[in-house]
């Protein structure tokens, strides 16, 4: 089949905006999946605006978002294999770091105690439930996107979030 054809001027100006849209979001998204590690998150976006480069902008152009997050998610799912990071490692390095003084000791603690037991939580879910929560609510994608993303059917993504919120909940209760 015969391509449309475009410019490359008109190509260079549509992979700069994607770049400009969709950098910070998938650097954001990749260093979750790394377990925080932003240096190899940006190599991973970097990996997956090259291959966008190489791909048909007909091929990808009227599902490029999902696709930009499926391709940045293989690759650094890639990555995490490779070098065997894990998630709860993160989550417990950062309440470390987070946990500082406040005018109220009592407050602090409150706060670090709860801050603490909801990543634990957040942590144990299983990382499926950890990845469609990433890209639901920090990414804002949709469930079709999530879906096209992560491989699953859309209705599993509802019940992935369904499950992990209904999880969350009880560990709220409990605080």
């Amino acid at each position: 089949m015969n391509e449309p054809p475009t410019s490359p001027a008109s190509d260079r100006e549509w992979l700069r905006s994607l770049f400009a849209r969709y950098e910070r979001p998938l650097v954001s998204y990749a260093a979750k999946l790394l377990g925080g590690d932003w240096d190899r998150a940006r190599d991973c976006v970097q990996d997956t605006f090259l291959r966008a480069c190489r791909e048909p902008r007909s091929s990808v152009e009227d599902h490029m978002e999902a696709w930009l997050f499926k391709c940045c998610r293989h690759r650094a799912m890639d990555c995490h294999r490779k070098e065997s990071r894990m998630f709860i490692q993160f989550a417990s390095e950062q309440i470390d770091r987070q946990s500082g003084p406040t005018s109220d000791p009592t407050q602090s603690l409150i706060s670090s105690e709860e801050r603490q037991h909801l990543q634990r939580e957040i942590a144990a879910l299983p990382s499926r439930e950890q990845e469609v929560l990433v890209l639901r609510l920090q990414q804002g994608l949709s469930y079709k996107q999530i879906a096209e993303v992560m491989d699953l059917s859309v209705s599993h993504v509802g019940v992935l979030i369904h499950q992990a919120v209904t999880r969350l909940k009880h560990c709220v209760a409990d605080i």
